[in-house]
């Protein structure tokens, strides 16, 4: 340990923000919002559309409302991933190079198998409208399409060898780091 004061030291300087860049922030901002917003709204008129017609003779009416569940985590999550992928493939920083088209590849098979994932969920919690009335069936697709990717966010995809397959670093534990030196 250091035996000097806390005053002996010098100080860093704040950052320096610029007005160009507030106002970059705010229009990316801007826009993972509305990419956002328009999945979910888009998905969530397919999917209403879809259960309408195509799948009318499996889906009952109290089991839209997963549907409308599954359309908001079909849309809004790809909606909310893809610009700030590409904003990460045009922009990097000093500490976090440039995403590079492979690892924006497999950012977006995830993305991908995760929509999946969520459609298929969506189709068969919506037929528990067969069974149950349309507020259970909405609550219970809320408790599992919402709740249900948690486990694949928490599974240790490093030991599998796909360590890098969302394209979300996960932190890595740091040990302490012990000085030998003597006094």
């Amino acid at each position: 340990m250091s035996a000097e004061s806390r005053s002996d030291r010098p100080e860093a300087e704040p950052a320096k923000r610029t007005f160009a860049g507030n106002v970059l922030f705010a229009v990316a901002c801007l826009l993972v919002f509305a990419t956002m917003m328009g999945g979910a709204f888009g998905c969530v008129f397919l999917m209403l559309r879809l259960g309408d017609s195509a799948l009318s003779s499996v889906v009952h009416e109290d089991g839209q409302g997963a549907l409308i569940i599954g359309g908001i985590a079909l849309g809004a999550i790809p909606g909310l991933f893809l610009p700030v992928m590409l904003i990460a493939m045009v922009r990097g920083t000093g500490d976090e190079p440039r995403m590079g088209v492979r690892k924006a590849a497999m950012t977006v098979l995830g993305l991908v198998l995760f929509d999946v994932y969520v459609f298929v969920l969506a189709i068969l919690v919506s037929l528990l409208g067969w069974l149950l009335p349309q507020q259970i069936t909405t609550f219970v697709a809320v408790c599992v399409i919402g709740f249900s990717w948690v486990p694949v966010g928490l599974f240790p995809w490093e030991k599998v060898g796909l360590g890098r397959l969302f394209g979300i670093p996960r932190p890595q534990s740091r040990r302490p780091s012990v000085s030998l030196q003597k006094d």
